[in-house]
């Protein structure tokens, strides 16, 4: 269904996908850059990892959220006006945002946050608007998983601009737990719970299995009001509540995943697309039950603080990386035009060594897990 709908004839889309897609595709090679830089020692590991989450991954997100509400939702209005003006938008936030924080200037720093607030706001309107008006409500908690998401964001925003700008000590590894799980168990990881419902069967070209609709919808509420448990708490200092929100969401993310390995037992990934979105969601488990084990044993929130520094890379290598390499190697053949024929040739491009290289990768986020 999602496949036949993007192929829409005309370049319109396909010109869109392409631009949109360039910018996912550049902030990824600027990550490696920056991940090389600072593993000379020249720079620290902050630059990296808010290229690959404030840029990479925000673009990505709210490209692909645009695109999977209005093809299954089918809402009123198909397409936001004027969207590409506000992705030029974004991305002048975001680098404001870096290049702010990089130079230690403040008031750059609030102004592309605020920036980036006012556009992110603009697509949660939108995507609201789309569900008060959709005509296929089939698939409308994917939908309010993408909402809680971007909820997250802003909390995660608010709390890293709170960081740069500057706080008081007793506050520092309070905000910075929380900007980190808002950031990838919130923006990342509520976006990509909602997507698969309807996305991992797409990808192993099979039907979407009985009662994956009602398990997202079980489990939504499990995962939106276990984050907003889990981020009160570590707020509160209050590791009990902590806890008994990342249990909270942990269940609602295994409902969700449960229709997810029992499609993937009946019809195995066979593609790289396919290997690295089923790697990436292992990795999301095990970094849930790593942070829940590191929350339970931690003295208190600054050893949380340090543990969560501790495991952060191998988690954006691991499960965010990973899941934007595998949507884009699905996605960008279905969506950039030129046909069947030329899908597959885009296809053929983008999976040559593929099981080479997903092996190679995630043999290299074991190597540094375990460093």
């Amino acid at each position: 269904m999602i496949v036949h709908q993007s192929r829409e004839r005309g370049g319109g889309r396909a010109a869109w996908h392409w631009r949109a897609n360039a910018v996912v595709v550049g902030y990824l090679a600027a990550t490696l850059v920056a991940m090389g830089f600072h593993v000379a020692g020249r720079t620290s590991a902050w630059l990296p990892v808010h290229i690959l989450l404030l840029g990479a991954a925000t673009n990505a997100i709210v490209v692909w959220t645009l695109h999977f509400t209005t093809t299954l939702l089918h809402p009123a209005q198909k397409r936001a006006p004027r969207y590409l003006p506000r992705l030029v938008i974004l991305n002048i936030a975001v680098l404001g945002i870096v290049s702010g924080a990089s130079m230690h200037r403040s008031v750059l720093v609030v102004l592309a946050a605020a920036l980036f607030g006012v556009v992110i706001v603009s697509h949660g309107w939108f995507l609201l608007c789309a569900l008060v008006t959709m005509r296929a409500p089939r698939f409308a908690v994917t939908t309010w998983f993408y909402c809680a998401a971007l909820v997250a964001l802003m909390f995660g925003a608010t709390a890293g601009t709170a960081l740069s700008v500057g706080v008081q000590a007793g506050w520092y590894t309070r905000l910075l737990a929380a900007h980190v799980h808002a950031n990838v168990f919130g923006w990342i990881a509520l976006t990509v719970l909602g997507t698969q419902v309807a996305f991992w069967p797409m990808v192993l070209r099979t039907r979407i299995g009985a009662g994956t609709e009602s398990a997202a919808r079980q489990a939504f509420p499990l995962c939106a009001g276990g984050l907003a448990l889990t981020l009160a708490g570590l707020m509160a200092g209050g590791r009990p509540l902590a806890i008994v929100g990342l249990a909270g969401y942990i269940a609602g993310a295994a409902r969700t995943l449960e229709p997810f390995v029992r499609t993937a037992a009946a019809r195995p990934p066979r593609t790289p697309a396919a290997w690295m979105l089923a790697a990436a969601t292992g990795w999301l488990v095990v970094a849930l039950v790593t942070d829940l084990a590191t929350v339970v044993r931690a003295a208190g929130l600054a050893a949380v603080a340090v543990d969560i520094e501790q495991f952060v890379p191998w988690v954006l290598a691991g499960f965010v990386a990973q899941v934007l390499m595998g949507a884009l190697t699905y996605l960008l053949p279905v969506v950039l035009g030129g046909g069947p024929a030329g899908g597959r040739r885009i296809a053929i491009v983008l999976d040559r060594w593929g099981f080479t290289r997903v092996t190679a990768f995630n043999i290299g986020v074991v190597l540094v897990a375990l460093r």
